[in-house]
């Protein structure tokens, strides 16, 4: 991991200690997306398998809103409004039970983010 996400890394858990004293991020997804260029973000769980019980992103630019769609029930969808500067976690059911993903016209003109994981131990990466 750059050393400029290490610090990232550090100063997000100094911001939400109660939530995040153990996190360290193993991976890190940077993103530019630009409406005018038709980007969107699918909604999607991220891999449960692979990826530990957080989900962090870091909103860099740009405000847009995130809906949320259970997974397995007909609740309805929850738009959560990301602001420029935000940082949320994705954890519990949220993270687990809950599509997410940004459609194209709840994109601003331009949006960055960096999402942070820790991934999962692999079969072949456990101790015998």
């Amino acid at each position: 991991m750059p050393g400029m996400l290490i610090a990232l890394n550090e100063r997000m858990r100094a911001a939400a200690p109660d939530q995040l004293a153990a996190f360290l991020a193993t991976e890190a997804n940077a993103i530019d997306y630009r409406r005018r260029e038709g980007h969107y973000l699918g909604s999607h769980v991220d891999d449960r398998q692979l990826s530990g019980p957080l989900i962090i992103n870091l909103s860099l630019a740009g405000d847009s809103v995130m809906t949320y769609k259970h997974d397995r029930s007909r609740a309805p969808p929850v738009r959560v409004r990301l602001q420029r500067r935000s940082l949320q976690i994705q954890s519990g059911d949220v993270r687990f039970s809950w599509q997410h993903g940004i459609l194209n016209e709840d994109l601003p003109e331009r949006r960055v983010s960096i999402t942070f994981r820790q991934a999962l131990p692999t079969s072949s990466t456990k101790n015998p």
